[in-house]
């Protein structure tokens, strides 16, 4: 197939481009400056907000299938740039598909982290609670796209781990620190886990083979603690053990939204991706999974 994948040169897009290509695809990669787009793709040069160009680019690229996996994350603090990247930006994306002659079938990269689940076990059929911005974007999107008419498939990761995205960016620098808050609030909320080789690879098989419509959740097989999980990133990458910082206080460094998403706990089933797709986690347990993102950051 011609997998177009949105936010290539992002966290999930890029290790997705690599997992498609690995799998037989040809790979587009949507990127707005021409020699960011992932080795061994091919740039479709466009932006999600300019709908006009992005209507050209799809019309010359043709592709067989779109990966979204292009949006502002739950870190960002403004709503109305999370509106206008994962609502407006996917409104536009969602015409460009449709104009095609024969319209793309389009994987959506969702969450289940849109609130507290209160450790719930949640199934595609559960009512996901939605307490942030970036929940609720997501949750619209995904009307959004049912409503389209277009062939569409959901995928629903939970917290993304790898070597890259908030691992690098937010957590590693926090227990570098001298005071290495890492943990809001006890870090005994449960904490649904995936790692990103495992995402692309939900995403890809869903490319393949999901039925219009179908949802399927993303996580790994081992339940772990907020607190376990950053006591383990500490491990790996040879610092002290993370300190905890109130959540009071977090809220008016970090912002209300991101730190309703670390402090939430819940339990995500991946049943339906194993028995629908066949997917097989190649890092079950962020026990082996962490060390492998650490040790590919390191050697970056």
């Amino acid at each position: 197939m011609r997998v177009l994948v949105t936010g290539a040169s992002g966290f999930i897009g890029g290790v997705a481009c690599a997992t498609l290509a690995h799998r037989g695809h040809e790979v587009l990669a949507l990127v707005r400056r021409p020699g960011s787009e992932p080795r061994g793709a091919a740039a479709v040069v466009a932006d999600l907000t300019n709908a006009a160009a992005l209507g050209g680019a799809l019309a010359a690229a043709v592709p067989d299938a779109v990966l979204h996996c292009a949006a502002e994350t739950g870190a960002q603090r403004d709503g109305a740039k999370l509106r206008a990247a994962n609502v407006d930006g996917l409104q536009n994306l969602i015409d460009a598909c449709a104009a095609l002659p024969s319209p793309p079938k389009v994987v959506f990269t969702s969450t289940v982290v849109t609130g507290d689940g209160g450790g719930r076990l949640m199934t595609e059929e559960s009512e996901l609670v939605v307490e942030t911005d970036y929940g609720r974007s997501k949750q619209e999107g995904e009307r959004m796209l049912l409503a389209s008419g277009l062939p569409v498939a959901i995928v629903r990761p939970c917290h993304v781990y790898g070597a890259g995205g908030w691992l690098a960016a937010e957590m590693l620098p926090l227990l570098r620190r001298p005071g290495r808050f890492a943990v809001i609030g006890s870090g005994e909320n449960l904490w649904d886990v995936v790692h990103v080789e495992d995402v692309a690879i939900a995403c890809a098989l869903a490319a393949e083979s999901a039925r219009d419509g179908e949802i399927f959740h993303c996580a790994d097989d081992v339940p772990t603690t907020y607190r376990e999980f950053m006591t383990r990133v500490a491990e790996a990458a040879g610092t002290g053990p993370p300190r905890s910082l109130p959540i009071w206080l977090a809220r008016i460094v970090a912002g209300s939204g991101p730190v309703t998403t670390v402090v939430r706990s819940g339990r995500t089933s991946n049943a339906r991706l194993k028995t629908r797709l066949g997917w097989q986690p190649r890092y079950p347990d962020s026990r082996e999974g962490i060390p492998a993102a650490i040790a590919a950051l390191t050697a970056a």
